[in-house]
Parts: structure tokens; sequence; C-alpha cells
């Protein structure tokens, strides 16, 4: 009893049965961040590109899929325990658990543990090449977080590149390789020129709201409100070179042997450049203040677009 009187006078409250066990469940699932599972979808993009729709290529598929869900949640942990000083300082992201104190840094190390030899576990049912490419892409959102997030360029390139790493570690989990491919260069340079401008447009996003507010410069970041209009730029450069090289994607002859209509994919085209210069359009107004990936889950005209694209592929197929 006298010990928990020390611990309310103190401010803290010892934990108490279901309460507590569904609090930290919800904490838990927070420090996850499950919505942002949906970029490691990209670990598809290879099999979709190769036809390999064999059990064997989509069973391997799926586990590289659960794998790099687990280890990009542990990579998020990371970077919240890390950052949890200036996110104290950020409107939006003082209330992520670590900021917020609800969730002590050593249970969110151990969660990471735990996250990792699961991912690890899976891993060990893939190719080799498969776990090579997870541990890359391990080691540089750790470097991200710790380095390349505050040296002024280089981040949203890092973060680029980390996309297509799930693309890469798609291929090797079903060892396609591109093997046949023609336009595999094609396909790896729509990737990095579309999330470079993705990456670009966060920051433009998080610039635009800075602006509105205070005119302040992004806590933890080496960007400035004055590189706002720069930064726009590039992601609208950016956006629209990933579609010139879609196009000539579209129009080679993996595609003419792959699609019974390869002629209908150039509905694709319209349907990525609008929604690509309303994300643009809309984070230069700052309504955009979540990543654009989110943003899209979230956006009932984005849902439209990315039906729309899905049934066009199939109509196309």
């Amino acid at each position: 009893m006298v010990r928990k009187l020390d611990q309310e006078a103190a401010g803290y409250a010892a934990p108490e049965g279901k309460g507590f066990s569904m609090k930290f469940s919800r904490d838990v699932i927070s420090v996850l961040r499950i919505p942002q599972w949906s970029k490691n979808l990209l670990v598809f993009l290879p099999a979709l590109i190769t036809h390999a729709f064999d059990r064997e290529a989509l069973t391997a598929a799926a586990l590289a899929f659960v794998a790099f869900c687990l280890t990009a949640s542990a990579t998020y942990i990371f970077n919240d325990i890390n950052d949890r000083e200036s996110d104290r300082t950020h409107d939006r992201k003082r209330h992520r658990v670590f900021a917020d104190n609800q969730m002590e840094p050593r249970t969110g190390y151990a969660l990471i543990f735990v996250l990792l030899a699961a991912a690890g576990f899976l891993a060990a049912q893939l190719p080799l090449e498969f776990g090579f490419v997870l541990l890359f892409y391990i080691g540089s959102s750790v470097a991200y977080t710790l380095l390349f997030k505050r040296m002024l360029g280089i981040d949203v390139v890092v973060i680029a590149c980390l996309y297509v790493l799930r693309v890469i570690a798609g291929d090797e989990a079903i060892g396609a390789q591109f093997d046949g491919i023609d336009s595999s260069g094609w396909i790896l340079g729509f990737s990095c020129l579309f999330f470079l401008s993705l990456a670009l447009v966060k920051r433009c996003s998080e610039l635009a709201v800075l602006r509105a507010q205070t005119g302040a410069n992004m806590a933890g970041r080496s960007y400035r409100v004055e590189d706002y209009p720069v930064l726009l730029a590039l992601a609208a450069a950016s956006a629209m070179a990933s579609m010139a090289i879609l196009m000539r994607y579209i129009g080679s002859a993996d595609v003419a042997e792959n699609f019974s209509r390869p002629q209908v994919l150039w509905l694709i085209v319209p349907l990525l450049v609008y929604w690509l210069v309303r994300v643009i359009l809309l984070a230069n107004r700052g309504q955009i203040t979540e990543d654009p990936v989110i943003f899209t889950l979230r956006d009932s005209k984005s849902q439209i677009c990315t039906v729309a694209t899905v049934l066009v592929t199939l109509a196309a197929w």
C-alpha cells in the first residue's frame, strides 16, 4: 500500500489488470504503424510483372510481405524512440507513444527484438538473397534515423531507395530476378523517380504546414521554409519523369508479350498523372499533413484512382 502511494505521488500509476492490458495492446498497435504496411505491397510487384502466379511464387511473395511488415515496424519503433525528444515539439507527432511517455524505450527495444526475430524466421524460409536485401533495408533504415534524415537532399533519396528495396526484395523472394524482362531497368527507374516524388511531397507538405503556422524550420531536419518552392518543383519534375518511364515501359515489347490488350494500359497514365498533380497541389496548399501513402488510403478520390488502375490492368490482361 505504501509503495502504491509512493508511485502515485511520483506521478506513476501501477498497472492494473485488464485496463492496463488493453492500453498496452493499443500502444503496441500504435507503434507498429500498421497503415504503413500498405507500402510493403510493392513486394508483390515482381510476381505481377513476371506473371508468377503459381502457388510457390505467391507463397514466397506473401512470406516476404509479412517479413517486410515486421521489419518495417521494428524500424518505425527505433525511429520513434530516437526521435522522441524532437517529436515532443511537433504539433502532431507529440502524441506518439514514446514522445508522450506512454511506453518506455526498453519496452520498445524488446518489441524490436521480437519483430526482427520473427522476420528473420520468415526470411530463412526464402532465398538467401532476400535475406541480404532485408538486412540492407534494416541497415539503411537505421542509418536514415541516425544520420541521413538530417542531411539535406540525401534523406529523400534514401526514402525513395527504401521503396525500391521492397521491389527488389519481392523479386529475390520469388527468384525471378526479372529473367527475360528487357524492361526491368525501366521498372526500377520508374520506382526510383515515382517514390522520390512522394518523398519530396512529404517534405513539401510538412514545410507548407510550418509556413502557414509559424514560419519556423523543421525540427530535426535540414530544410528551411524558403526551400519549399524548390522541393515542390523537384517533386513535380520527378513525378512527370516517372510517367515518361512508365509510358516507355507500356510501349515495350515485354508488355506486348505478356498482356493480351496492352493498349488498354495507356489509360493508367492519365489516372496516375491526375493523382500526382492533385497530391502535389494539395501539398502546396498544406492540406496533406501525413505520409502521401497514408493520405491515399484515406482519400476517396485517391481510392477511386487506385481501383480504376487495378481494373484497367485486369482489362489489359
